[in-house]
Parts: structure tokens; C-alpha cells; sequence
């Protein structure tokens, strides 16, 4: 289940493709991207520094070398670099969060701060939303920036991009896009984020990236989470979703949930990423998550 993708990528071969079918190519190396890298918080868990680096170097030893993945900002600035040397058009630019997705908010219908990062890839003429940096409920192919266009999501959701304005704007003449998904045809469309085309530039993610990874008032500081993309059997299309959350790892496959393994401990919590995910803990990562929220403790542990 960790390696998804057993047949050798050689490079020549995927410049050529870019060159030939830029467009399919996209797609399928961002399909790669998601069944391989995860998506998620562990260094601000599993580490004695609790930091998130955007560095670039830094960015490839946690992710190519470690296997550790990460989140938003970090997945989606590592793939915009993978991209632009294959050659493709992009920036990157920012995107609120929507509040649905918090249950206990009292503002179903407002947004975030800037708080995510996702990236504008140009193909043909045409601007396209790729984002590998979403979880569960991001989009798992480029996106093309067009009002109500509906994509395939992991079975059985889709996503589809509208621009509007949102509650919050005091000008409603200002629109936004909004990436919403809708979890099965007889579910309701639910917003996941709004975005704008401008570009972002480093220090705004520098900005962002503090707040997120850094803030009480932070999801990411308070619970654990990783996820990541199952392909299918022919590797083509995504399947489902493998996720560990808090204790609990999860498998969504062809639109059935099941529960894989609930961890009672760190120790088994430490074993299933190696055995799901890859990611090999050092010992002083292991103890960076004592005496955190996120932490496992057994009931007379916490007595």
C-alpha cells in the first residue's frame, strides 16, 4: 500500500509526454503526486521543532527523501517546482478556507484568511486549478477555470468551480472563485475554498504559512492528520483515500468507509505510518508529540 506506483518514471520520457500532451500529462503526474505524497501536519507533531519550512531544499529532504509529505503550502510549492522544470506555465497564488468545513463555526457561510496555497498552471491558452495540497476533499486532476464546470473527485464525489462573490464581500461586485464539492449526487454542493487568479508571491506565503503552522486558533497545531490518494488497479484514476486521523486510520474506497486499525498507543500509531505511509520516525521526532494535544495517552496515562 506504500508504494502505489511500482513501474519506473523516467524522465526523458515524461518531458516528451509534456511536449506531446501537455495537458494529460498534467493529470497524471498530478495523480502520482497525490497517491504519493501525503497530505498532512506530522512535523508540527512528530518533531522537536514544530515548524513548517518552505525552504526548497528543505522541502525536498522531508519530501522526496523522508517520505514525510506535508501540507498546503508545502506539497503545492515542491509540485510547482517539479512543474516548472518539466517546463509548464504556473504561478501559484492563495485561497480562504471555507468555514463549512469546521463543524462547531457559527458562520457556515464565511471564509478563512488566506490560509491555503494552490497553483495556476496555463496549458493551451487555457488557466487550469491544480492543487495537491487538500486532503480528502481536494480536486484530483487540473481544473479548468470556467463557471460550473464539474470534475470526477475520488468516487463518488465531484468538485466543480463557480465564481460569485462570497457572503463576507461588503462589494458584491468583487468575485471569487469557489472550488465546492458535492460527496454523492444526492448531497448538497459544499464549499471547500474561494481563490483569485493574482499571483502570491514567497513572502506572502512566508506571511501565511506562519499563521497557519503557528496559530492556537489552528487546526494543524491541534490535531494530527495524514492522507493520501489510492489509485486504481490499473493506476489511472483515484480510488479512494487511505487516512490516519488522530487514532483512527480509515480507508475510503470506491465510496465505502472503513476503519483499518484504531491505534491505542503512540507506539502503534509510530508503526502505522511506517507500514501505510513510509514515513520512518527518529526517536527525538517520536517524543516531539509529548505533552501535545495531538498526543495518544492511555486512560490511566491521563489519570
Amino acid at each position: 500500500m506504500i508504494n502505489q506506483m511500482k513501474t519506473p518514471i523516467v524522465l526523458e520520457d515524461i518531458e516528451a509526454e509534456v511536449k506531446q500532451h501537455p495537458l494529460h500529462t498534467l493529470a497524471k503526474i498530478q495523480l502520482w503526486q497525490l497517491a504519493t505524497v501525503p497530505f498532512g501536519n506530522l512535523v508540527l507533531h512528530y518533531s522537536p521543532h514544530h515548524t513548517v519550512s518552505l525552504d526548497p531544499e528543505t522541502l525536498f529532504s522531508k519530501i522526496v527523501e523522508r517520505r514525510s509529505g506535508g501540507y498546503c503550502m508545502e506539497n503545492n510549492a515542491f509540485f510547482a517546482t517539479v512543474l516548472r522544470a518539466l517546463g509548464y506555465d504556473l504561478y501559484t497564488t492563495g485561497a480562504r478556507v471555507s468555514n463549512s468545513l469546521d463543524k462547531g463555526n457559527k458562520d457556515p457561510e464565511g471564509y478563512s484568511g488566506w490560509s491555503h496555497m494552490l497553483i495556476i498552471v496555463t496549458v493551451c491558452g487555457r488557466k487550469y486549478m491544480v492543487d495537491v495540497g487538500f486532503g480528502t476533499s481536494g480536486a484530483v486532476q487540473p481544473v479548468l477555470l470556467e463557471d460550473g464546470n464539474i470534475v470526477q473527485n475520488v468516487p463518488t464525489s465531484q468538485g466543480r468551480l463557480v465564481y460569485r462573490p462570497i457572503a463576507e464581500n461588503t462589494d458584491s461586485s468583487q468575485s471569487l472563485w469557489s472550488f465546492e464539492v458535492q460527496n454523492s449526487p444526492e448531497s448538497s454542493w459544499v464549499p471547500q475554498y474561494c481563490f483569485t487568479e493574482v499571483e502570491f508571491l514567497p513572502q506572502d506565503f512566508s506571511v501565511m504559512n506562519l499563521s497557519t503552522s503557528q496559530s492556537r486558533k489552528s487546526w494543524f497545531t491541534q490535531k494530527f492528520v495524514l492522507t493520501k490518494v489510492i489509485l486504481d488497479k490499473e493506476r489511472e484514476r483515484a480510488a479512494g483515500n487511505l487516512t490516519l486521523s488522530h487514532d483512527e486510520l480509515k480507508q475510503r474506497l470506491n465510496g465505502r468507509t472503513d476503519t483499518l486499525e484504531t491505534c491505542r498507543t503512540e507506539q502503534q500509531r509510530v508503526m502505522v505510518l511506517e507500514e501505510h505511509f513510509g514515513v520512518k520516525l527518529r526517536p527525538d521526532e517520536i517524543r516531539g508529540i509529548q505533552g501535545l494535544p495531538s498526543e495518544i495517552i492511555q486512560p490511566w496515562e491521563g489519570l
